[in-house]
């Protein structure tokens, strides 16, 4: 393979890293490890239900984040179309944008404070009733401003990558427990909303955004890694095997 097409050292240390937590998180006596990862999924995930009901013209009562990383967002009018479908996607554009966004070390500064921020927002506006959710808000606000002040730049770039692979990620691993509580009918979902919504099997909806969230990672990786090619001088260049 031409060396200028090989992976760096730290992108391949990113999608080595991904496919652990993957593999961590369908382990039962291991899914423990990636719990901290799925609370900050579940803060953006319901966020995103949250800022599309107000953008369409709907109310937020308040979000809960609960103990077991499944959280819910209470809302009324608003396009219940765009709002059952914000979870998911928005997920996955919520990552794919920090992937593209925090391309140096200089950048993921300023993704990471601008993530603490939403979060910062959400927890004071909306996150309400549950203890955990509350101190999971506290606890990754905390943890994201710290690793934006004191990291090094190289190793704050690949934090913010990262944590945006893991969104589209941690998205796909709840899109393909979806899938499969969609198809037996299990318990009220995002899909079965969007199944009363429009009568397109919910099953649909869950292979749909699975697919969404698989197309916003890969793209947001291809245009970030590229732009981090064409930037030779950049900080980056030490992880350059």
């Amino acid at each position: 393979m031409n060396r200028q097409n090989s992976l760096k050292a730290h992108q391949t240390a990113i999608l080595t890293a991904t496919v652990v937590s993957i593999v961590l998180w369908f382990v039962p006596f291991l899914r423990w490890v990636t719990v901290p990862l799925q609370y900050l999924n579940t803060h953006i995930h319901e966020a995103c239900h949250a800022l599309t009901a107000v953008a369409t013209g709907g109310m937020v009562d308040h979000i809960q984040v609960h103990a077991n990383c499944n959280g819910e967002t209470y809302t009324a009018g608003g396009s219940e179309f765009l709002i059952s479908s914000a979870g998911y996607v928005g997920a996955s554009i919520v990552g794919a944008l920090i992937m593209v966004l925090a391309k140096n070390g200089r950048a993921a500064k300023g993704v990471l404070i601008g993530l603490a921020v939403v979060m910062g927002y959400s927890l004071i506006v909306w996150v309400r009733q549950d203890v955990f959710g509350i101190a999971s808000a506290i606890a990754w606000i905390a943890a994201l401003v710290a690793m934006a002040i004191y990291l090094k730049d190289e190793t704050r770039h690949w934090v913010a990558q990262f944590v945006g692979v893991q969104q589209c990620v941690n998205s796909v691993q709840s899109l393909f427990f979806l899938v499969k509580i969609s198809g037996f009918g299990v318990r009220q979902s995002d899909a079965g909303n969007m199944q009363a919504a429009t009568h397109i099997p919910a099953l649909v909806w869950s292979i749909l955004w699975c697919l969404v969230s698989f197309a916003a990672m890969g793209f947001a990786l291809s245009i970030s890694w590229r732009g981090e090619s064409k930037t030779p001088g950049s900080p980056e260049s030490k992880w350059a095997p």
